[in-house]
């Protein structure tokens, strides 16, 4: 019996051609396209000066007066969000069970240039709208707003929601634009995909489609569009920014989408294309279509609606998204503008230049990304209600663990340190004289890459795994980052400042958050489903949540959670962190840490010894409240591992912690490490991992006046009466989302 359905209820566009679906939908329809000169006189310096621009006027008449503050990226997904909301007449839904997947390429700057955390767009959102369930910022660089949309319907088969918005926003920033000229990526006039590979637009906007099990939509009157039906992801393992030319991953992403969906090739009449413009991009998706749909190719029409409104990164899988629903809802295939009729190749239907009627009642939606990613999506007719099964439950294991940190890099290491009680605060991973890539990858890596391939292959190596190359294929991988490269980032933006005509184009392919992740897949040969999870603190628990549904859901055997974040300023010699003490400081820190997450039969079949077994996992969204709404917490523990960092926030978790588990000990890892962000995180889940292994755990020995209680209320020895049965570990980005993973012992 098929899984329960998930549809699309609801849409909303802002985009170069329009301020909403329909305006967005006629304009498709009638090849009406959006790419002009850009406005900006500051983009005077820069030879190709097209791109696909939203009107000022569009975005602030649509915006009531407390919202005409916001910056233009929360300005964008504010707009889309409330119109998906409204075409679905969406009310009366619980917070706790209205979530949010938010695809995000770019950081955004605030009103002084500095760069806001990756999730701080989701959250303004989330908070205007009142959801406080499950809230993920995926950001796989151009393929993360179908990327999104995968992930809603996992949180809705899972049964944590019951409405998700899922989608994405980019602005058109200066510095990205700066960076894809550097590539010499861009066409001097509007881009003509698939016919005229001269070049790329770039382009703005922000999309949301809202997704609600079958059930419920019709049982609240709501009308579908479109079925969910499926959806796969892979990676390239091959380039930062070019494609695998072979197309073996857009092939591997599309056949598992398909497989997903219980489709077949033969279903399918129409493909939303990724259609950039590019040579490389345009060819690889020739040669995608061909591999595919074999003899059948040139019957299954294609097209690119980046010709109408450029690229818009983030947002572009969400834009095409619903482009492709609205083309299987009303039978008809937007074209491809500019389209030279000439152009070879002339062996595939790519839609040229006039809408086309269609008659299918499956659609597919393709993104490409740098790093590697790909994602695919198949949208079906929407049925009549019909009975479904609950996914299979399956146990889920850690088996290998790969800290790498200041306190060392390995168990081995990393368990000295803390019996030691020898803080590395601020400290970076020292790798001097190890090679964990080939030399000459290693060379070219930044300081953020060299750390997570070394963290990636310490825990390969601990889980004992040696898989055959054709295994490897359908290895998993979920990054986990708080800000990505420091290092690239100031680099690049440096590199601008000082001449935006020779930017440092090596930096630029590392800007997006998810290249550490590429740079892993391409290191260990990794080509199954990958995402990147961009929220702060709370990035790993909810990574291990995406690996965790990756097996229950029989895509993967064995994904790799990798977490990894850097400082790269001056830590205070004389800083003194000590969680849930009065007198602690924060301080900023550098680490890696990945952990082998695997099928608990796979493991036994091979016969892998875990560390763990993973009890239960969950996430909150919006303001602090206690461990309110995180599940599990009703068995006895033996000990919590907490989020905290040594900051202000540490008060109102220890209290909470201590109420609600009064004699559990308490205690966190940053008072060894610093913050790391999403790496604390996950090294905070690898320690409860140890501790119920081994019986090891980062003790709170500097604390002197705790918060909240007393000192026995918290773990001071390191060494453990017993090893731990049962562990919570929590998560924390304050103000945005709260998490709890919940291990026990095998």
């Amino acid at each position: 019996m098929a899984l329960r359905p998930v549809v699309v209820t609801g849409l909303g566009v802002i985009c170069a051609i329009g301020r909403d679906p329909e305006e967005f939908w006629r304009r498709l329809t009638t090849g009406q396209g959006g790419l002009t000169p850009i406005r900006d006189p500051a983009f005077e310096v820069f030879e190709a000066r097209y791109a696909g621009q939203v009107p000022d006027e569009w975005v602030t008449g649509q915006l009531p007066e407390p919202d005409t503050a916001l910056d233009r990226t929360a300005a964008l997904a504010l707009i889309a969000a409330r119109q998906a909301i409204a075409q679905a007449g969406l009310t009366g839904v619980d917070p706790a069970r209205f979530g949010m997947i938010l695809g995000k390429c770019q950081a955004t700057p605030d009103a002084a240039g500095h760069y806001q955390p990756m999730h701080h767009t989701q959250d303004v959102i989330a908070d205007r709208l009142g959801m406080r369930g499950p809230r993920i910022l995926v950001s796989t660089a151009c393929a993360a707003g179908g990327n999104a949309v995968g992930l809603a319907k996992d949180k809705i088969l899972s049964g944590e929601a019951d409405a998700v918005l899922a989608g994405g926003v980019d602005p058109l920033l200066f510095g990205t634009y700066a960076g894809f000229a550097g590539l010499k990526a861009l066409s001097t006039g509007p881009c003509r995909p698939y016919s005229h590979s001269d070049g790329l637009n770039l382009g703005e906007g922000a999309a949301f489609l809202l997704l609600e099990p079958l059930d419920l939509a019709l049982a609240r009157g709501a009308v579908p569009l479109a079925e969910v039906a499926g959806y796969g992801l892979s990676a390239d393992a091959y380039h930062a920014t070019a494609p695998d030319p072979t197309g073996r991953g857009g092939v591997s992403a599309m056949r598992r989408a398909l497989a997903d969906a219980g489709l077949t090739t033969g279903d399918v009449g129409y493909v939303s294309g990724h259609g950039t413009g590019t040579p490389a991009n345009d060819a690889m998706e020739a040669k995608v279509m061909r591999v595919v749909f074999g003899p059948r190719a040139g019957q299954v029409p294609t097209s690119s609606i980046k010709s109408f409104v450029g690229h818009t990164l983030g947002a572009a899988g969400a834009v095409e998204a619903v482009a492709a629903v609205l083309a299987l809802r009303d039978g008809l295939a937007p074209p491809t503008i500019g389209f030279d009729a000439g152009a070879e190749p002339g062996d595939l239907d790519f839609v040229p230049n006039a809408a086309r009627e269609l008659s299918t009642d499956t659609v597919v939606s393709n993104n490409y990304a740098f790093g590697g990613n790909n994602v695919s999506l198949v949208l079906t007719t929407p049925g009549s209600g019909r009975e479904h099964a609950e996914p299979a439950p399956r146990e889920v294991v850690i088996t290998g663990l790969g800290p790498v940190s200041g306190l060392g890099a390995g168990v081995a290491e990393t368990t000295e340190a803390i019996l030691a009680g020898r803080p590395a605060l601020g400290e970076r991973p020292s790798l001097e004289g190890r090679t964990f890539a080939p030399r000459s990858l290693w060379r070219h890596m930044n300081n953020l890459s060299r750390m997570a391939i070394a963290a990636a292959r310490l825990s390969w190596e601990d889980a004992g795994l040696k898989l055959p190359r054709k295994e490897l294929d359908d290895v998993g991988l979920v990054f986990a980052t708080g800000a990505g490269s420091a290092e690239s980032t100031g680099g690049f933006d440096d590199s601008i400042a000082a001449n935006p005509n020779k930017p440092a184009v090596l930096s630029f392919s590392n800007v997006v958050l998810n290249a550490t992740g590429g740079a892993v897949c391409q290191t260990l040969g990794f080509r199954g489903p990958t995402t990147t999870i961009c929220n702060g603190g709370a990035s790993a628990s909810i990574a291990l949540d995406c690996a965790q549904e990756m097996i229950r859901a029989g895509k993967a055997e064995v994904v790799l959670v990798v977490a990894a974040d850097e400082h790269v300023g001056i830590v205070p010699q004389d800083a003194v962190v000590s969680p849930y003490d009065r007198d602690s400081a924060r301080v900023p820190g550098s680490a890696a840490v990945a952990f082998v997450v695997e099928a608990a039969d796979h493991c036994a079949a091979r016969g892998g010894t875990p560390y763990a077994k993973v009890l239960g996992l969950s996430h909150v969204g919006g303001p602090f409240d206690g461990l309110t709404g995180l599940a599990g917490l009703t068995e006895p523990f033996d000990l919590v591992v907490g989020a905290a960092t040594g900051g202000g926030d540490d008060a109102e978790e220890a209290a909470s912690v201590l109420a609600a588990l009064p004699g559990v000990p308490l205690t966190a890892s940053a008072g060894l490490t610093g913050d790391c962000q999403a790496a604390t995180g996950a090294l905070n889940i690898a320690l409860a991992a140890l501790a119920i292994r081994d019986g090891v755990a980062p003790a709170l020995t500097g604390l002197a006046t705790p918060v909240e209680g007393g000192p026995a209320d918290y773990l001071t020895e390191p060494e453990l009466p017993e090893p731990a049965r049962r562990a919570l570990v929590l998560s924390a980005a304050p103000g945005s989302v709260r998490g709890a993973v919940v291990l026990g012992a095998v």
